[in-house]
């Protein structure tokens, strides 16, 4: 029996789309074909309700199937072998695929897609079935088998297969437009723009620093995030804002315990200017209410006035726990954990008020120029781009 070279691909919100589906399913087309360059994927295209892969001979199915798992969009994956779609050719490679494994137990799952297709699902289970067991001599036990052979028949093609690998789920990077995603250096903000990115989004970041007030670490934490990130959506943009200028000003006209709500709310301001030139429709943050002082619900409320831009905070209802193993299972904790210096913590007083008014803080802006400091600290801000391969379409 040859190696299987065909990969059938599972999706499951895409197929809610109605019309809309082939604009999904091309975004995850393409989105494999990057994912997976220079593995021996030779093609990649949308079939009825999947999406298909084929191998090269050559190509390595545990490499292929570790980068097709971060393709946001599929739910799973399996390396199947392909027969025709005629009953002798199905049950003939069933058997030779049970010959090459070891087993006691087993069931038949089988799928008609066809319909034109002479055996119902229920048939071929029972027919198929009774020639593994002859086979074999191993036992039919369908709640706990040693090993599942699942069949599938469709049009053209009749495939089996006897495993899963697991995808990231969720819709396809890029078919949920553009989002601009503040990056602290911290565990959460690299989560919060991981979930937008599961949603279909891309993920302009941007990270605010107050180098040269304090060393350049968080800088070199964000580009290391970002590149990280980049495995997810392929093209990856951060924008490095300075933000010294700003708290140099707002520490002479603010009172301390006011200072953490003025800071977010010119970073707000500053991170639509740069959303607004990259086509973004909304900010991202990693806020999770009432986590710190400037995160309660009243003071969230003072900062989201600064926002023209819708503000999304994916994390607004997780807790630290929750957080820190999702940033653990997408392999962000060990860096964002790194010791760094928080922008938001320069000159900020032990207490900070977690109670901030409209009036309070409105009077504190009306001291400062503020879009003359919002347009000077967008235009200072450094870019550093990330790019995965572009595959050839096939």
């Amino acid at each position: 029996m040859n190696p299987p070279r065909d990969v059938l691909v599972r999706f499951h919100e895409i197929g809610l789309k109605g019309r809309n589906q082939p604009v999904f399913t091309r975004r995850l087309v393409e989105n494999l074909q990057r994912a997976t360059a220079g593995a021996g994927v030779e093609s990649v295209w949308a079939a009825r309700m999947m999406v298909r892969m084929r191998l090269a001979p050559a190509a390595d199915w545990s490499d292929v199937s570790r980068r097709a798992a971060q393709v946001f969009g599929a739910v799973k994956f399996s390396l199947a072998a392909r027969a025709e779609p005629a009953y002798d050719a199905i049950e003939r490679l069933l058997l030779e695929t049970a010959r090459d494994r070891a087993f006691s137990s087993f069931r038949v799952s089988a799928n008609r897609s066809d319909k034109r297709f002479p055996l119902t699902s229920h048939d071929l289970n029972v027919r198929l079935g009774d020639a593994v067991r002859e086979a074999s001599g191993a036992r039919v036990d369908l709640v706990r088998p040693d090993v599942d052979f699942r069949v599938e028949v469709g049009r053209e093609d009749a495939f089996v297969y006897t495993g899963e690998v697991p995808g990231a789920g969720g819709l396809p990077v890029g078919a949920g437009g553009r989002v601009a995603a503040l990056l602290s250096g911290g565990i959460d903000s690299p989560v919060a723009a991981w979930r937008m990115m599961r949603r279909g989004c891309k993920a302009v970041l941007i990270h605010f620093h107050s180098f040269p007030l304090v060393e350049g670490r968080s800088r070199d934490k964000a580009k290391e995030l970002a590149a990280l990130l980049n495995a997810w959506q392929y093209d990856t943009r951060l924008h490095l804002v300075p933000l010294a200028g700003v708290q140099r000003r707002v520490i002479l006209e603010t009172p301390g315990p006011l200072r953490v709500v003025a800071y977010r709310r010119f970073m707000i301001r500053i991170a639509e200017a740069l959303a607004a030139k990259e086509g973004a429709h909304a900010l991202v943050t990693g806020e999770s209410l009432g986590q710190v002082a400037s995160q309660t619900l009243r003071n969230i409320a003072a900062i989201d006035q600064a926002a023209a831009m819708p503000i999304l905070r994916p994390l607004v209802g997780m807790d630290k726990t929750e957080i820190i193993a999702q940033a653990k299972a997408i392999g962000s904790f060990e860096t964002s954990i790194l010791p760094d210096e928080d922008c938001c913590a320069l000159f900020t007083p032990r207490s900070p008020s977690t109670a901030v008014t409209p009036d309070e803080i409105a009077d504190v802006e009306a001291r400062l120029d503020v879009p003359a400091l919002v347009a000077e600290a967008a235009a200072a801000a450094e870019t550093h781009d990330w790019h995965a391969p572009r595959a050839r379409a096939r």
